[in-house]
């Protein structure tokens, strides 16, 4: 009788799981009863399995090789190393190890289509492709590929190698653990909690699709930066579970014995040898351990305490004892003052600002029976919001009767004993307590009398002593608060408006509010933005002070200044256009506030691009304004100079120069020649004198805004700087390049002494200015300036577009300089990181992928490539193409 070969498999796959012979035996003989034949070739399988392998013969480096193993002759494939250069699938060719597991390893690769692009590769270690461990890999691709979430890193295909081992592809994430990445940017706690409600936020997407991660940790929460903003991905789902649904048709066994997760990061379900009873709070647990490592620096149970612990009593920590409060951690700890300064925070408050709320918070997400957990962990991250919002958060801590059962459930025979112990000792002291009573009784009642005149007396001294105490207090913080600088001063002030906002005293909270921005005004204007006001709190003010209250209205043009400060153009437009419908409204269409937010919608829609509206109002802001507050009115020559810039903005040259002509006579008779806006008008009106293509008429402004600006500030001083860069790019633009080289050593000196060095924003001075240079054709100076730029933001920036943007024209520097050799592979990987990143762009730097391009069609021109020259012709193309888009 013929055997079943597909029944020979599995009966295989089912018994290569069991390790000891007996078992293997029990098995065989309840699966094949008596198929004697079906027996043999299962047997003669496992015992092929069991012998050593025997080395295939060598075939040609990289191909896999077939070979005729032992069991029952079936074709097998020799396996392919991993090593650098391997190419999976035709187009996945891997670069690096950057990571290992147990099972796997996580590889740098390059992807060649359809899109070139770096990308992480995960695949199954040589040797390691046992049934369960294929299972668990392939569980894991399958639950990255059910998930879709901006902080989960996502799969992007998958396959198997040449020798049949399963792989998969994610993208690639360059970043840090959450706890490092906090550490070594001083993050303070707000900013630590702010980024850590996004990982809660992702588990929670996990959860609903049905996915439990349970090895949460910090190595396993990557910070990266995108667009100068930090986002937090969660990554590897190799020990994940499936709550609701079937990962693989592989066979998952977790089986007895087997303990999954970090031990100080695991929940008190998962430290048992048979965890199988995991729900999606375990998950919680485990954030709860890093929400407390965050906040302490430590976790509740360190690796060196349980390192000197046996497995079982790991396990039986992990289940039993309670966590110390973050609080007392720190208290207690004897690293405070660097654990402090890494949360940019004084020793003395970190302990402080933990107590309660987030102590409470914390505790609840730490909770050893999970009944008492966050139920989600969408719960524990709103409950975090509550707290950064000033709101009450729902955690709170447990109640004596509570803690009691506790102490009762883990002491059970020490309090079974005293208890006995304790009801002999009380039935001894009942009856000699009765006679007592009797005679106390007497003495109690002549007692009684006394004590009625001794307490109005303690009454009136306690009376005292709490008004003696409060004096002290009171004395106390108003001390602290003269010792404390001007920004601890305003962050105090502003925390309690908040808070007082958000219980309803509008008032008060505007009282405070003022304080802070006297103690600091950087908090106006979002310089510190502890302090700053959101766009939830003006809402706030908005519901109780009333739209129309002109402390409301103040409030909303702050906030818009910083929106527009900080390039958000749409909100600050759309607060600036309410502001303005309130103050006409309330104030009438010429009062002096109402102009002022006409001024300032402008000056708006002009940042936005809405050039024809910033027209029509700064024309209607400057007619308002000489009527009522005359023609040489500090606040109309504002209107005048505003006016010019926006007729720049929209390309009509001649007005624009007519009417910054008038605005600087205004200045010089009104203001004086050396006045701040005296030399801001100069400098504006030559530049638009070098955009009309008048450099006899810039060049003398250039110069006399440098005197200007020397005359009144000190060398470093930000208008110095401008000053001498608009001097030198006018010299470059005149063909003057010995005139602006002399200038550039001052230049340099005073924009180090503006920044802090090795700092983005030096590099970002630098590329600017290197720029400038290479529009002038002055390659050589421009080349020093690119490579500090480039070194600077390849160690403090390395994936944002600017720091390729910036390899692109060193490139294009080498190019100036006929150095091609060197020159190409610059402007290539500028080009090719700067697409990748093609998304966050931003609108005006648009330019620079085709400007890229065309310089590599210069390059291969240059070099007799009439090929590469062609196609990167075609490429600039598209690109200039897709410019003439309107962008989204």
């Amino acid at each position: 009788m013929a055997v079943d070969s597909k029944r020979v498999k599995t009966l295989f796959l089912a018994a290569s799981d069991l390790a000891a012979p007996a078992e293997r035996a029990a098995f065989l003989d309840r699966e094949c009863g008596g198929e004697a034949d079906l027996r043999a070739r299962v047997e003669a399988l496992l015992a092929a399995g069991a012998a050593p392998p025997v080395a295939p013969a060598p075939g040609p480096a990289g191909d896999a090789t077939l070979d005729t193993g032992a069991a029952g002759g079936r074709p097998t494939v020799a396996p392919v190393s991993d090593a650098p250069g391997l190419v999976l699938a035709g187009k996945y060719k891997l670069l690096e190890r950057i990571g290992e597991g147990g099972m796997g390893s996580v590889w740098l690769a390059h992807q060649s289509e359809p899109v070139r692009r770096k990308v992480a590769v995960k695949l199954i270690k040589l040797g390691m492709d046992s049934r369960q461990v294929l299972a668990r890999f392939e569980a894991e691709r399958q639950a990255l590929a059910m998930m879709d979430h901006p902080n989960i890193a996502k799969v992007l295909d998958g396959g198997l190698t040449p020798d049949g081992r399963p792989f998969f592809v994610m993208e690639l994430v360059k970043g840090t653990p959450i706890t490092e990445y906090c550490d070594a940017r001083k993050l303070s706690l707000r900013a630590r909690l702010d980024l850590f409600v996004p990982v809660c936020q992702a588990i929670q997407h996990a959860h609903q699709k049905g996915i439990i991660h349970r090895d949460i940790k910090p190595s396993n929460v990557m910070v990266a930066l995108y667009d100068d903003r930090p986002v937090p991905k969660v990554i590897d789902f190799g020990v994940a579970k499936a709550t609701g649904q079937s990962l693989t048709e592989r066979t998952l066994n977790t089986g007895f014995g087997g303990v999954i997760g970090t031990p100080q990061y695991m929940s008190p379900e998962q430290a048992t040898l048979n965890n199988l009873d995991v729900d999606t709070r375990s998950d919680v647990y485990s954030l709860g351990v890093v929400l407390y490592e965050l906040l302490t620096g430590s976790t509740p149970f360190t690796r060196e305490e349980l390192e000197k612990k046996g497995l079982m009593e790991v396990l039986r920590a992990v289940r039993e004892d309670e966590a110390p409060k973050p609080s007392t951690k720190l208290s207690s700890a004897a690293t405070l003052p660097a654990l402090s300064a890494n949360r940019s925070v004084e020793p003395r408050k970190l302990a402080q600002m933990l107590r309660s709320e987030l102590d409470w918070i914390v505790l609840k997400a730490l909770e050893k029976d999970r009944a008492r957990r966050y139920e989600t962990a969408s719960g524990l991250a709103m409950d975090v919001q509550r707290y950064l919002t000033g709101e009450p958060v729902a955690a709170h801590p447990p109640s004596v009767a509570y803690r009691t059962r506790k102490f009762v459930r883990r002491h059970r025979p020490h309090v079974i004993a005293a208890s006995v112990a304790l009801a002999a000792l009380l039935a001894g002291i009942v009856g000699t307590t009765f006679g007592v009573i009797r005679a106390n009784r007497a003495a109690v009642a002549e007692r009684a009398a006394r004590t009625d005149a001794e307490a109005g007396r303690a009454q009136a001294l306690a009376q005292r002593a709490r008004a003696e105490a409060g004096e002290k207090l009171a004395s106390g913080r108003l001390e602290s608060l003269r010792r404390s600088n001007a920004l601890n001063t305003a962050i105090n002030h502003a925390t309690r408006a908040k808070r007082l906002l958000a219980n309803g005293q509008a008032d008060d909270a505007l009282a405070l509010f003022r304080r802070a921005v006297g103690s600091n005004p950087g908090c106006e204007f979002g310089r510190d933005p502890e302090c700053l006001l959101t766009d939830a709190e003006l809402a706030l003010f908005q519901t109780r002070l009333g739209a129309e209250h002109p402390e409301t209205l103040r409030i909303m043009s702050g906030l818009a200044a910083v929106h527009l400060a900080a390039g958000r153009r749409d909100l600050a437009v759309a607060l600036y256009e309410q502001a303005l419908e309130l103050r006409k409204s309330v104030l009438g269409r010429e009062h002096p506030e109402t102009l002022q937010s006409m001024h300032n919608l402008a000056a708006a829609y002009r940042a936005a691009g809405e050039s024809n509206q910033a027209l029509l109002l700064g024309e209607e802001t400057l007619r308002l304004r000489r009527a009522r507050l005359g023609p040489d009115h500090p606040e109309t020559l504002a209107s005048m100079h505003d006016l010019a810039t926006s007729l720049r903005a929209a390309g009509k040259l001649d007005p624009c120069i007519q009417l910054f002509e008038e605005t600087l006579a205004s200045r010089r008779t009104r203001l004086g020649p050396s006045h701040p806006d005296t030399a801001l008008t100069t400098v504006h009106l030559a530049w638009a004198y070098d955009a009309a293509g008048r450099p006899d008429r810039s060049l003398p402004l250039y110069e006399e805004s440098l005197e200007q600006s020397r005359t009144n500030f000190n060398p470093d001083h930000p208008y110095v700087v401008a000053a001498l860069r608009s001097l030198l790019t006018a010299h470059l633009k005149a063909g003057a390049r010995d005139k602006a080289a002399r200038l550039l050593p001052e230049l340099l000196a005073s924009t180090r002494k503006q920044v802090p060095a090795d700092s983005p924003q030096l590099a970002g001075q630098l590329a600017a200015l290197a720029t400038e240079l290479l529009r002038g054709g002055a390659f050589t100076e421009a080349e020093p300036l690119l490579r500090e730029s480039l070194a600077i933001r390849q160690k403090t920036e390395p994936e944002l577009w600017s720091t390729f943007n910036t390899q692109a024209m060193l490139g294009r520097a080498l190019l100036g300089r006929q150095e091609y050799g060197d020159a190409e592979p610059l402007m290539l990987a500028g080009y090719e990181g700067m697409k990748l990143r093609e998304t966050t762009i931003p609108a005006q730097g648009r330019i620079r992928l085709p400007e890229a391009a065309g310089r590599l069609v210069e390059l291969y021109t240059a070099t007799n490539k009439p090929d590469e020259a062609k196609m990167w012709q075609a490429e600039r193309a598209t690109y200039r193409a897709a410019m003439t888009q309107p962008v989204k």
